[in-house]
């Protein structure tokens, strides 16, 4: 599964994997449960979730109703792999 990270502000408690399916239009299987919501910044209450890629066109139209916030956004979630030979 290709995956994108979905960082999101979100006032009050931290929210759970639930409440960010049902915030994003997500389903189930488009979250990575195991990942959850990580705190990013929560004195600013901005949070993180691994997504589905394929979920991007529905995210990105939920965060188009949203106020604009430079914060908000969809962004790559990179494989970092080593640069070269482990050192002995």
């Amino acid at each position: 599964m290709d995956t994108l990270l979905l960082q999101f502000r979100h006032r009050g408690p931290a929210p759970s994997v639930s409440e960010a399916i049902h915030l994003f239009n997500l389903k189930a299987s488009e979250i990575d449960r195991p990942f959850g919501v990580v705190a990013t910044d929560p004195t600013e209450g901005l949070y993180t979730v691994l997504i589905d890629a394929k979920a991007a066109d529905r995210v990105k139209a939920v965060l188009a109703t949203r106020p604009p916030d430079p914060a908000e956004n969809l962004f790559a979630n990179t494989k970092v792999e080593p640069f070269g030979p482990p050192e002995k």
